[in-house]
C-alpha cells in the first residue's frame, strides 16, 4: 500500500464519520419528544405554585374562609337563646 491510498482511505473514513456527526446532531435537532415534557413540566411548576398562593395559610382563599366562618359563629352566638336555668 502507498502513502496515498492511506491518507485517502484515512480522508473518506474521516468524512464518513463527520457526515454521521452532522446527521445525529440534525436528528436530535429536530427531536422535540423531550420538549413537550419539559414544557409540562413548567405548566405543573405554575400551577402549583398558584395552587400554593391561593390555598396556603395566609392566602386568599384562607382569609375568605376564615371571614366567612367569624361572621357565621357571631351570628349562631348572638342568636342563641340564653337560659337562665337555677343551679340544683
Amino acid at each position: 500500500m502507498n502513502t496515498m491510498s492511506l491518507i485517502e482511505g484515512a480522508s473518506i473514513s474521516a468524512y464518513v464519520k463527520m457526515a454521521q456527526a452532522v446527521e445525529a446532531v440534525r436528528r436530535f435537532k429536530m427531536d422535540e419528544r423531550g420538549v413537550t415534557a419539559v414544557e409540562y413540566a413548567i405548566v405543573l411548576a405554575g400551577v402549583a405554585g398558584v395552587v400554593a398562593i391561593i390555598f396556603g395559610r395566609n392566602g386568599t382563599v384562607s382569609g375568605m374562609l376564615t371571614g366567612i366562618f367569624n361572621t357565621i359563629q357571631t351570628n349562631v352566638t348572638a342568636n342563641l337563646p340564653t337560659t337562665n336555668t337555677p343551679a340544683p
